[in-house]
């Protein structure tokens, strides 16, 4: 592996995007050499796991059509993360100049689209992968040498920018300082495992923290809950990310034309929305966690019965992903991926009650 790694770097120092003989040599190493020796792993890697997983690969990529400026090899689950654009992995990720190379934790940090991959919002990738590096970080302690943050100094493509902010954690390996082949294999082994861990939680089902929150709260109120479970988010922190989703939804309907007031202090909304003889009631949820069509949001009765009132002049707005910033005080709340639904049905069979009121009589 040293050698493999090493020889990668000498001809990563060479890059240019045609095809040149430099290019090809690194090319044959990344996308056969380097996942083949990977590929003799995996038995011992799956073996040495915490979790079970048996269907783990390796894959290399240099780029389709032209050479990528940040050549990679990555292990994964093929069900978990069928390509590079989907999920989570582990992926040695080599640093434009040729000067290190690290092993990261990373998340798919780009989509492809008519052949050419874009990178993915930054904040967002940020944002997740703090939450992983956290939900993650008892396992990660045993480890004082890995990094939070890689530099790979690409400067022709932006898929290296989307790399770093995708980036869990990483080994660092420096071209003059590259570890045994005992040491790569022992970090491979370690991060791998964590990958193990990670897929787990990803299969028992990731709850956004506001969802757990309302749970937690509710359970209080009527005198269950568990011990030691606090709240995952403070108030300060709901303020940001509510303010955040707010000023993302009202900049999008001011571009559609509209007249937008925030009336969430006062009414079952958040946003009156006005535009000619048009009038919308905007139901506005921010969260910090990656929207899917499976996603859950919290609803009020007040909030349900008005909008199958106002039905069809009614809209939900998501803003998922955004990335909240705790080092000052009061948090502050950025980034976001917009999500319109309109015109916004509620549709009954969606709505789980999460605790009633109940009269108690004799």
């Amino acid at each position: 592996m040293r050698e493999l790694l090493r020889d990668v770097m000498v001809l990563q120092a060479e890059w240019v995007s045609e095809n040149t003989p430099a290019m090809r040599a690194r090319g044959e190493l990344i996308r056969r050499d380097l996942p083949a020796l990977l590929r003799e792993r995996l038995p011992a890697l799956q073996r040495a796991a915490a979790v079970e997983i048996t269907d783990w690969r390796a894959a290399g990529s240099d780029g389709a059509g032209n050479r990528a400026e940040i050549p990679w090899a990555r292990v994964h689950s093929a069900g978990r993360s069928p390509r590079a654009t989907e999920g989570w992995y582990v992926v040695y990720l080599f640093a434009a100049p040729g000067d290190r190379v690290y092993l990261s934790l990373m998340q798919a940090s780009s989509s492809k689209k008519n052949r050419e991959y874009k990178r993915l919002p930054g904040a967002g990738l940020r944002q997740r992968a703090l939450e992983m590096r956290e939900a993650l970080s008892a396992r990660l302690r045993a480890r004082p040498d890995l990094v939070a943050e890689i530099a790979l100094k690409a400067t022709r493509s932006e898929l290296g920018q989307a790399y770093e902010d995708g980036t869990v954690v990483a080994f660092e390996y420096p071209l003059d300082d590259l570890p045994s082949d005992e040491v790569l294999a022992d970090d491979l082994t370690f991060l791998v495992s964590v990958l193990s861990e990670l897929y787990e939680l990803l299969d028992r089902g990731t709850t956004a923290p506001e969802i757990t929150d309302a749970e937690v709260e509710v359970e209080r109120l009527a005198g269950k809950a568990r011990k030691g479970q606090g709240l995952l988010q403070s108030a300060a922190d709901r303020i940001a990310i509510e303010r955040r989703a707010v000023d993302v939804a009202t900049r999008y309907l001011e571009e559609q034309g509209y007249d937008v007031e925030d009336v969430g202090a006062k009414e079952s909304y958040d946003l009156d929305a006005r535009r000619a003889d048009e009038h919308l009631y905007v139901e506005v949820k921010g969260t910090t966690t990656t929207w899917t069509d499976a996603s859950e949001i919290i609803l009020t009765r007040q909030e349900v019965e008005l909008h199958l009132r106002e039905h069809p002049n009614t809209m939900l707005v998501i803003v998922s992903g955004i990335a909240l910033d705790r080092a000052v005080s009061p948090p502050t709340a950025s980034g976001g991926t917009l999500r319109v639904i309109h015109p916004w049905a509620v549709k009954k069979p969606n709505l789980t009650p999460m605790s009633y009121r109940y009269v108690v009589g004799e």
